[in-house]
């Protein structure tokens, strides 16, 4: 059996790992085998192959890991199981508009032809690899383990389980590893060795806020500044004669604590309405809902 133990006990690992990412996107987990390369984690890695379909995130792919389109396989639903070459570990997250409370909640069930159902597609690629990779790695939204989806997941999880795979999963925050930004997501950690025993990193309260990155001279309009609202209450009210469209409401109280301090009342989307303070994370960012006024850093008062 081939593979490299990308798990030691001495947690330095001598092999070149030999990764394969589906979903790749513009390639976070590359960039995350590089880190570790950096911090003498692993003693290196190479990429296989990846898979994505959007022209614009491929040309950012091979940009920042500085690699040819040509280890590109495109659509995974073109993709040949038994022309794969052999990987350590396969990487996935896969489509989660029909999972996330932000979309239509349709599902990822079996054949249902819907983006999030292409999960699936790595499984048959498991049931098809001449030889499976030892680690494979699934993420999506936490949603996905809420009672709508359960009974999908598990016989996502079962198909994994019957293919020789032990399994690991957890919901994990940005905020417990070192990011101001609350964004929890569902982990899914398939082993083929049943010996290896693995567990997740615990996280720690994340001790920066969006001041540590925010830029300092930006436009005005992404501001409640105080030429624009007034004091009532201890909240504050943005001037509608400014902009007539939108009316804030901001609670100083929330905005000393950080976190959701307000709201655009004006704004019919629950989750692009909310008011941000400095001192806080930011949101999930979200892609149904993209106009400038969506999400409003409150200026220091």
């Amino acid at each position: 059996m081939k593979g490299v133990d990308i798990m030691p006990n001495n947690k330095y690992c001598e092999c070149t790992i030999k990764v394969g990412t589906f979903f790749s996107g513009i390639g976070a987990p590359e960039k995350a085998f590089q880190k570790l390369k950096d911090e003498k984690i692993i003693k290196d890695y190479t990429l296989e192959f990846f898979s994505e379909i959007d022209k614009n995130a491929i040309k950012s792919f091979c940009a920042i890991h500085n690699i040819d389109e040509s280890l590109n396989l495109g659509s995974i639903t073109e993709i040949k199981g038994e022309n794969l070459p052999y990987c350590d570990i396969w990487i996935g997250g896969f489509p989660c508009q029909d999972i996330s409370c932000a979309g239509k909640m349709k599902g990822f069930d079996f054949k249902s032809s819907t983006r999030s159902s292409l999960g699936w597609e790595m499984i048959r690629l498991l049931k098809e690899v001449k030889e499976k990779p030892h680690y494979v790695i699934f993420e999506n939204v936490a949603n996905i383990t809420s009672k709508a989806f359960k009974s999908t997941l598990d016989l996502f999880k079962q198909d994994l389980i019957s293919l020789g795979y032990t399994l690991y999963d957890k919901v994990l925050n940005a905020t417990d590893y070192g990011v101001p930004q609350t964004r929890k997501r569902y982990f899914l950690v398939a082993i083929l060795d049943k010996n290896k025993k693995f567990s997740f990193i615990e996280g720690t309260e994340c001790a920066k806020t969006l001041l540590d990155y925010l830029e300092r001279e930006i436009d005005e309009k992404y501001y409640l500044t105080t030429s624009k609202y007034k004091i009532v209450n201890n909240k504050i009210i943005f001037n509608k004669k400014n902009n007539p469209d939108r009316e804030y409401e901001v609670d100083l109280k929330k905005y000393n604590t950080g976190g959701v301090c307000g709201k655009d009342k004006s704004c019919k989307f629950a989750q692009s309405s909310r008011v941000f303070s400095q001192k806080g994370y930011a949101p999930t960012l979200t892609a149904n809902n993209t106009s400038d006024n969506c999400k409003i850093l409150v200026e220091e008062v």
